[in-house]
């Protein structure tokens, strides 16, 4: 059976010859060999070849006899053995004929969550040959509906919406999608669609006017940070920005969190997006903002106790989309930086909304992080 593992070595001379040989001793044949160089010092990348009965964790076991840390383990098919540079041109010649695919091809490609900084560069490539491919074979993108013309209408997104939000995707500035993903994210794929309309564990809300999708909300557990924390984010189409529809979708999401028990959601915003602080401003309600490397982590707490778990604790990587890895040096929080808290006035409920979006808020700024 053919396995990938991904490790840290010992920083001494002879580490990899004593994991050699430790496999070795065990018949375990290793067939190739990656070397990537990140913050924490070398990683290396294995695929090996067992017998029958061999688990992960034996595996894993196994690597750490040696003096390894930080261990992954995978199985795998053949088609890893080929050589890095070999399979990235493949994928290359696929995204010509399917410029969306860019997601599917980097978990393909990738494979594991955590990304090299040799890593983020192959897959930032590949995420722009994709843009260019995608601008180039673009049709003509379908008009969507304009202010006054219709009210909106605020529900929860189901998979059926997918096609229409793909088409909202379309609509928006590449400002509005960078703010979004924190990338350009040129193209979304029906399946990231799909994904993001009913995510796992959370939930999403779509503004829409007739049968279009002009905005979104989304919500999603943040399993790293906790299992009530929900991460939040948001996009409408920028010919819908500045009308209040930004903070109409951010209070549903966030009401709709705290009936799945979520105790604080989290966003993820760039510090240049004023709009999206803005909004979340105009919540009214409790706020703590930490400096995370260049991003701003902004905890919105849902009962008394939710800032508690932020304070105390060093801000964490997020996750970004399966298209874009994350790469995070160390955080200005885990060094210490104080982070900034914001009380505002009101008891920090949550109203209760209509299903319309209702009069304009002049807090009504569109953008946020990610799921």
């Amino acid at each position: 059976m053919l396995w990938k593992i991904r490790t840290e070595l010992a920083d001494r001379p002879g580490a990899l010859a004593e994991l050699a040989a430790r496999c070795g001793a065990d018949d375990i044949n290793i067939l190739s060999l990656e070397v990537f160089t990140a913050e924490s010092g070398a990683i290396d990348e294995l695929v090996i070849s067992t017998g029958v009965g061999w688990t992960a964790e034996d595996l894993t076991a196994l690597v750490a006899e040696a003096g390894c840390s930080n261990t992954t383990v995978r199985p795998c098919q053949a088609d890893v053995l080929s050589d890095a540079p070999t399979r990235y041109l493949r994928a290359v010649l696929r995204l010509i004929d399917d410029p969306v695919s860019v997601d599917e091809e980097l978990e393909t490609l990738q494979g594991f969550e955590e990304y090299t900084p040799a890593e983020w560069a192959r897959a930032d490539v590949l995420v722009e040959i994709a843009g260019r491919l995608a601008e180039r074979y673009q049709g003509s993108v379908t008009e969507g509906p304009r202010p006054g013309s219709g009210v909106p209408e605020l529900r929860r997104a189901t998979v059926e919406d997918a096609s229409a939000v793909v088409d909202m995707h379309e609509r928006c500035s590449y400002e509005s999608r960078t703010r979004r993903y924190h990338v350009p994210m040129p193209k979304l794929t029906a399946r990231t669609a799909r994904h993001l309309s009913a995510p796992a564990g959370g939930v999403s809300i779509v503004a829409t006017v007739g049968d279009a999708v002009i905005g979104m909300a989304t919500a999603a557990p943040w399993e790293e940070l906790s299992g009530t924390a929900m991460e939040v984010a948001v996009l409408v189409e920028d010919g819908w920005q500045r009308q209040g529809l930004g903070s109409q979708l951010l209070r549903r999401v966030i009401q709709e969190s705290r009936y799945l028990g979520a105790d604080r959601v989290v966003c993820m915003v760039q510090p240049e997006n004023d709009g999206m602080l803005r909004t979340v401003e105009g919540l009214r309600m409790r706020t703590r903002v930490v400096q995370d490397s260049g991003h701003l982590m902004v905890t919105v707490a849902l009962s008394d106790q939710s800032l508690s778990h932020a304070v105390d604790r060093p801000s964490v990587p997020y996750r970004q989309t399966r298209a874009i890895p994350a790469l995070r040096s160390q955080s200005a929080r885990s060094t210490g930086q104080p982070s900034r808290e914001h009380t505002f006035a009101g008891d920090g409920a949550v109203p209760a909304l209509s299903d319309r979006a209702g009069a304009a808020d002049p807090d009504g700024a569109h953008r946020g992080g990610r799921p």
